[in-house]
């Protein structure tokens, strides 16, 4: 049976989405703001990691100890994350206690302290977090090529977590700020899984966000042209090389959406894709290489990410050449696409089981595209691509010659990529 969803917009703007999977013992409820680190000036940047950070901190009537208490008493769990074009909140606990779950939820969502001394405090985890992260190459590879890719002059080319000296100019009105005009009811999305009933939920919702100023939906500094730039941190003392190759991609409107996820799946997305064949089972150059789509409002990239050893660097980047050659001369087989659709398909059918799964579906439908899109209808235009599109993709985003590179090792691992990078160029 499939899940029933129901959408529902407030007064305010708030949109709420509904979910009824009555089999379940669980329910998912998920809080978005559509503004992330892609909607800061220079001047903020790290100001929504920072600001998703404080809302745990606190309410008049609530520390941060109670919230998780009260959150974790009833058995269920709480997290949050900040990305470029959003920030979401998320909880999940057994469909009982869905009512004091949203009551925790609503209110350090509507009614953070901001505690000055609670900001100076967080400042310093948030530096501590800056700091594991340049200590874990595979997470800081993830910042440079950011930066390669859309330059550190634009929201996009720029850090998550801000650095620390962006973070040490912050003080409450900034962050109160950032706060007012971002979590308001036009920029913002409730969406709730599980054992469930719609009117009762929706009701329920109404009435504890009716509080919630309407406010306006954010609206990002236009993403650039992806730039053809490289990013090298030297570690002479690092037993392997991290490296990150990313090509301009598309929107998440655009009409080769489709095509380009199969081609990712066929590129690098898992252990049958070709890269995976034959840089790891066939040369056995690497344990890890694998690609992923990058997609937001008005722009996208595919990137492909290894880590092997500096020795294996050059004939691993060799091999990535002849795969994305491969493909963009002589296409994919049908067998090669059905079992992309195949794998794609099935892969979200199963994760769509989850209260999860369905609550962030529902949460991103609405944020993204401000309208209900069945994950059926997602399925249906996965498996209407042909074999044509695929190439016709392959050939017009995997050009080498408008990739940019980023790289975490050796100065030799540098000097070699370097090489391998003018010698396509």
């Amino acid at each position: 049976m499939q899940p029933e969803t129901q959408i529902k917009r407030l007064d305010n703007g708030l949109r709420v989405a509904t979910t009824s999977m009555p089999h379940m013992a669980s329910t998912a409820v998920g809080f978005w703001v559509g503004s992330g680190s892609r909607h800061e000036t220079s001047v903020e940047h790290g100001m929504a990691h920072l600001v998703e950070h404080m809302v745990f901190k606190g309410t008049p009537t609530r520390s941060s100890m109670d919230i998780s208490r009260q959150i974790e008493g009833i058995g269920a769990s709480i997290d949050g994350f900040t990305v470029e074009d959003h920030t979401a909140y998320h909880a999940k606990g057994p469909a009982d206690q869905f009512e004091p779950m949203f009551e925790v939820m609503s209110d350090f969502f509507l009614n953070p302290t901001l505690d000055p001394a609670e900001i100076e405090s967080e400042k310093q985890v948030i530096r501590e977090e800056i700091a594991m992260v340049r200590d874990l190459p595979g997470q800081y590879l993830e910042d440079l090529i950011s930066e390669a890719a859309w330059g550190m002059s634009h929201p996009l080319g720029r850090s998550i977590t801000g650095t620390e000296a962006s973070l040490e100019s912050f003080q409450r009105s900034h962050i109160h700020n950032f706060f007012q005009r971002s979590y308001c009811g036009e920029n913002a999305v409730i969406s709730v899984a599980g054992n469930i009933e719609h009117e009762k939920i929706q009701d329920f919702v109404a009435s504890r966000m009716s509080g919630l100023k309407a406010g306006s939906a954010a609206v990002p500094q236009p993403a650039p042209a992806p730039e053809i730039l490289h990013r090298f941190h030297e570690e002479n003392d690092q037993e392997q090389s991290h490296v990150a190759l990313s090509f301009p991609g598309v929107d998440r409107f655009h009409k080769d959406r489709f095509a380009l996820k199969l081609l990712d799946v066929i590129l690098g997305e898992n252990m049958s894709s070709r890269l995976f064949q034959k840089i790891r089972e066939e040369k056995g150059l690497c344990y890890e290489i694998q690609s992923d789509l990058v997609s937001f409002s008005d722009a996208g990239l595919l990137q492909i990410y290894l880590a092997l050893s500096p020795e294996n660097l050059a004939p691993a980047l060799d091999g990535i050449l002849e795969v994305i050659t491969d493909i963009r001369l002589d296409g994919i087989a049908e067998r090669e696409l059905r079992e992309a659709k195949a794998y794609l398909v099935g892969q979200s059918r199963i994760s769509l089981e989850n209260t999860s799964s369905q609550m962030m579906w529902a949460g991103e439908t609405l944020l993204f595209f401000n309208e209900w899109i069945e994950a059926e209808e997602a399925h249906r235009k996965v498996m209407e691509v042909t074999v044509d599109e695929v190439l016709a993709a392959a050939r017009e985003y995997l050009n080498p010659r408008a990739l940019c590179s980023a790289l975490i090792g050796s100065g030799d691992s540098c000097r070699t990529l370097e090489r391998w990078l003018g010698a396509i160029a």
